[in-house]
């Protein structure tokens, strides 16, 4: 029960919230760049088509989705967890660019994209990390 507690739900609590923060932000992004009503989410080259379509502002609210959610999951995942060092919020970096990776290829997003947005995912959980440690340093010296 304690693994559980300390270890197994800080990382699914952190990844729920990356993954709410960056369907939200998405489904803001839809409203400035709709899909197609036609749209075969089945039929993968017309996704990566429609993809491929969008200009590279589409990119920068799913961008800063995937910073802010990182950032909070790394935030979440260190409040949980009570940990000091960069260790469960580092499992969640790398699940969250595992699923990353798996979405850009079913997507099909611009290389420069996945090569900018990827490192993203480890770079912004380790500062969500750092920040509540600091959070934390500066509460108790008050």
């Amino acid at each position: 029960m304690n693994f559980l507690k300390q270890k197994v739900w800080p990382v699914v609590a952190g990844l729920v919230v990356a993954f709410v923060v960056m369907m939200l932000l998405e489904y803001i992004n839809s409203f400035f760049f709709p899909l197609p009503a036609d749209l075969d989410w089945e039929d993968t080259a017309a996704v990566q088509a429609f993809t491929a379509s969008l200009p590279w502002t589409a990119y920068i609210l799913v961008l800063f989705g995937w910073i802010l959610a990182s950032f909070k999951a790394g935030y979440v995942t260190t409040y949980l967890a009570g940990e000091t060092k960069y260790r469960l919020s580092l499992v969640v970096g790398v699940l969250l660019t595992l699923l990353g990776i798996v979405n850009n290829m079913m997507i099909g997003h611009d290389m420069a994209f996945n090569i900018i947005g990827l490192p993203m995912f480890i770079i912004f959980t380790y500062l969500g990390h750092r920040y509540r440690l600091y959070a934390r340093v500066e509460k108790s010296a008050v």
